[in-house]
């Protein structure tokens, strides 16, 4: 509750800091149509996805931790050009006898301005199992399971879109706007990360990694920023039929931190993606749309020389219906 409370405070104060800054130059709507007047409602089914991929210095084979995560069942509201949302898993599709279970908490806000475009993502998830199939895993099951596995992440990335006139962003995922004729735009923006895992032991297995095993690392921490550079396009077909894509390439600077027997911080640059693919049908009143959001941040170990890649995403089919706050939208919205 203080994490959902908190994200709606941001919320309300994104919307009144856009409300300052005004409308903004117009677009030519006879690329895309603003429905800015509108309170935009939607109910949504998701699946998210959160792994840990872990590539040793020494030749030895990758391993990675991954979330048994179930379908959610989620609500948003787009007030303005603010998009918040929250979902909660449904846990009677979990399979534990194989994967364990996961506790998963995901809250993101999402603003799509016509110039800019802000994320806000706070992920919460504790239970993860390890791949490949066998590895460090008790006698009699398939996978090392790890309930005491949790994990961490915040991040805020903020992007201008420089050809806003054509191109939205929120007409694909937010459902504020609906592009009416095919457009693309180069994006130049900077992301920040805070990402946090820990466990009571080694997150590598005697099998995996003896060298690793005995410095017994069971925490890692990474603060991370920098530019980020990328295009989106939206192809458009009979004004109604979307198909949009977007990816990012970020160069972060920051710490990282392992700590076990061993303990070490390191300095260094690395990268990360983010991409979004979106379609669907949109219209007037009612959007219907596929999407999947996600991307890398990598880092690397101080003590332990790894490499560390930190994978999450979320697979979103959506119905959003626009709302009419007056008269004029009202009116708008029989057109």
């Amino acid at each position: 509750m203080q994490r959902a409370l908190f994200f709606l405070i941001l919320l309300i104060y994104c919307q009144k800091v856009t409300q300052a800054q005004g409308l903004g130059p117009d677009h030519d709507s006879s690329y895309y149509r603003s429905y800015k007047g509108t309170v935009i409602g939607r109910i949504y089914i998701s699946r998210k996805y959160s792994i840990l991929r872990m590539d040793p210095p020494n030749g030895l084979s990758q391993m990675s931790y991954h979330a048994n995560t179930t379908p959610s069942l989620g609500i948003g509201l787009t007030i303005g050009s603010i998009t918040g949302s929250y979902s909660h898993g449904l846990g009677f599709f979990q399979n534990e006898s194989r994967k364990g279970a996961t506790s998963f908490d995901d809250f993101q806000l999402r603003v799509y301005k016509r110039k800019w475009t802000i994320d806000a993502i706070g992920s919460f998830s504790k239970g993860y199992y390890l791949r490949p199939e066998g590895l460090g895993a008790p006698l009699g099951q398939i996978f090392d399971l790890r309930p005491d596995l949790g994990n961490q992440l915040l991040g805020l990335g903020v992007y201008r879109v420089l050809n806003n006139k054509h191109f939205s962003y929120g007409a694909a995922l937010s459902q504020n706007e609906w592009q009416k004729k095919s457009a693309g735009s180069f994006i130049l923006g900077a992301e920040a990360y805070y990402i946090a895992t820990q466990a009571d032991s080694s997150f590598v297995p005697a099998q995996g990694d003896s060298s690793y095993y005995e410095r017994m690392i069971h925490k890692l921490h990474s603060l991370q920023f920098g530019p980020s550079a990328g295009y989106v396009y939206s192809l458009v077909v009979d004004k109604h039929y979307f198909l949009m894509g977007s990816l990012n390439f970020g160069l972060n600077m920051g710490y990282n931190w392992e700590l076990g027997n061993d303990k070490g911080i390191k300095f260094g640059v690395w990268w990360d993606y983010v991409f979004r693919l979106a379609t669907g049908y949109n219209s007037t009143r009612w959007s219907l749309s596929l999407s999947w959001l996600g991307g890398q941040v990598s880092s690397r170990g101080a003590v332990s020389d790894y490499r560390y890649f930190y994978d999450t995403g979320i697979y979103k089919l959506v119905y959003a219906y626009r709302f009419a706050l007056n008269g004029d939208m009202r009116r708008m919205l029989r057109h």
